[in-house]
């Protein structure tokens, strides 16, 4: 999936970072991410604020997306939300698990993830 893909993030109300475009089932209040048009009928949009915890990430050396130049960091983090998502860090250190995080847009418009300050 492209990471500018425009289904994945927005910029955040406030200017700070960036919120996560995802579906929301009225009845049981389950989440769908990233939102897709094949959904079942009647999911609701929300918006997720994009904070996370890092579980864990890796540094890819070799190239592997189309536009990507690596080092890149790839990381795998649990929403405040409760989802499990897979995500692109900013920058090229691996911060420990546990790390609190963000989503921010970088200027390509792409959503990666970075500590919070």
């Amino acid at each position: 999936m492209d990471l500018r893909e425009p289904r994945l993030c927005a910029p955040a109300a406030d200017g700070e970072g960036a919120v996560l475009l995802a579906l929301r089932d009225p009845a049981s209040g389950a989440l769908t991410f990233p939102r897709s048009p094949y959904g079942a009928p009647g999911l609701e949009p929300v918006e997720l604020r994009g904070a996370a915890t890092l579980l864990a990430c890796i540094t890819l050396h070799q190239p592997v997306l189309p536009g990507v130049v690596p080092p890149l960091v790839v990381a795998r983090l649990r929403l405040d939300e409760g989802l499990v998502v897979d995500g692109v860090l900013v920058g090229t250190v691996e911060p420990p698990p546990g790390t609190r995080m963000r989503a921010v847009l970088d200027g390509a418009g792409a959503c990666r993830f970075e500590p919070m300050a």
